[in-house]
């Protein structure tokens, strides 16, 4: 990648020549080191995963960015989130390693399956591949990615800067002390469809049948032609989450922090947001909406944000594990939308509602837990941590139920969540 022969750092003719010639598409790209001698995959040390739909460009990216975070030693620690961020990283790796920084590419449609033997799509062949590095024992202090790793990782990385890269040194990560030994199960004669399906059936379906568990749990509260009652938060008039989910959410909340950080065990939430298509639900009766994950480790402070409330025992709900009230969490979003006041979930609103109304077409629950790998196997058969199964189940969710996920990142860009117009008519209070 680098050639550091002359006055100036420059790109090797090989890496310029590698990355021109490749036109847009579908591409998944590795930076990585050498261990000689080279005897075999364990060989190789990733550095740096990435997706992209024009290489040619994101490759010279990363070059710039790397060669302007060189020397290392002029790092300096700004105070700001992600001050020792992924270039400097990469950069003190460099410097630090015996090998030079290789790139390998590939193009997804060339890869009949992915690490776990199904076809996939870029977005989440990246969630993949980054979450089985970050499980290995042997790549902790090289692997310089922040997005599908747990945030309390970039959190201890900004803590240390540059010392965090400890080439001889390198100790495995929790993750990777979960994972190890765990073959998970025998997936052969298995759909993605059937892995989802089975992954429902033992969590958010197991937990309906349950008598001790309140699942289904209606995310707002309404009356009985599910109209969505409102409630004023400040200025503001927002539709009103159920007092069922509120007290699940500081139930599990609590069980992910104390009042000034996080606790020893799950470290976040994952949550759906599903409906249902009978009375007496299937696995297959249950249609995802939406997935995602609140994680309690803030990348910059230890408390995330999103879990102040919670921590604390406030009885505001301004971010409240990413479902709260405030303009930049979903119900304060989505009710935003509903009156006209803003647009970001157009697609939650024109699904979800009657149009010009804040009646709901169907009744919709949240399925919303502490993240213990422990205890919910990751839909491949293994224990898979908060920011990695989160990516795994959008895949398999998108793979069965294209029409009916609104997920916008993680899927493809030519998903319908991407692709269909949506429209809805702003609701009167």
């Amino acid at each position: 990648m680098i050639d550091d022969s002359g006055t100036e750092l420059e790109m090797t003719n090989a890496y310029d020549s590698y990355r021109l010639g490749r036109g847009t598409g579908d591409y998944l790209y590795l930076l990585y080191l050498l261990d000689d001698p080279v005897q075999g995959p364990s060989d190789i040390l990733p550095v740096y995963i990435g997706e992209t739909s024009n290489v040619a460009s994101r490759l010279m990216d990363h070059f710039r960015k790397v060669r302007d975070a060189l020397p290392i030693l002029e790092w300096e620690d700004d105070g700001s989130w992600g001050s020792y961020g992924k270039y400097d990283h990469i950069a003190t790796v460099y410097e630090r390693a015996d090998s030079p920084l290789y790139a390998w590419v590939v193009d997804v449609d060339e890869i009949e399956t992915g690490p776990y033997g199904y076809p996939t799509y870029r977005q989440e062949l990246e969630a993949k591949t980054v979450g089985l590095v970050h499980s290995s024992p042997q790549f902790n202090r090289v692997f310089a990615n922040r997005d599908f790793v747990p945030n309390r990782v970039p959190h201890e990385m900004g803590k240390v800067g540059p010392e965090w890269v400890d080439l001889d040194n390198d100790t495995p990560n929790e993750e990777a002390k979960m994972a190890a030994g765990n073959t998970g199960r025998d997936l052969s004669g298995k759909g993605k469809a059937d892995l989802w399906h089975n992954w429902v059936e033992h969590t958010i379906h197991k937990e309906i049948l349950d008598s001790e568990e309140a699942d289904p749990i209606p995310l707002f509260e309404t009356d009985e032609n599910l109209v969505v009652e409102l409630t004023d938060v400040g200025s503001s008039t927002v539709l009103k989450r159920s007092d069922a989910i509120d007290t699940q959410i500081r139930q599990e909340g609590k069980r992910c922090v104390h009042r000034t950080g996080v606790k020893d065990g799950p470290h976040g939430l994952l949550y759906v947001m599903y409906q249902l298509t009978s009375d007496n639900p299937s696995p297959d009766d249950i249609i995802p909406r939406y997935i995602g994950k609140a994680e309690a480790y803030g990348k910059k402070n230890e408390l995330s944000a999103n879990f102040k409330e919670i921590a604390k025992d406030r009885t505001g709900t301004r971010s409240f594990a990413r479902w709260g009230d405030g303009s930049y969490w979903h119900v304060g979003e989505l009710s935003e939308t509903v009156f006209g006041e803003d647009s970001k979930k157009l697609s939650w609103a024109s699904e979800l509602f009657e149009q010009g109304t804040h009646r709901l077409k169907d009744q919709t629950y949240l399925w919303i837990r502490a993240w213990d790998p422990q205890k919910y196997s990751g839909p491949y058969g293994y224990p898979a941590y908060l920011a990695e199964v989160e990516g795994l189940l959008i895949g398999l969710a998108y793979e069965t139920y294209p029409h009916q996920l609104l997920n916008h990142h993680e899927v493809p860009k030519e998903a319908p969540a991407n692709r269909k117009e949506f429209q809805f008519r702003s609701a009167s209070e």
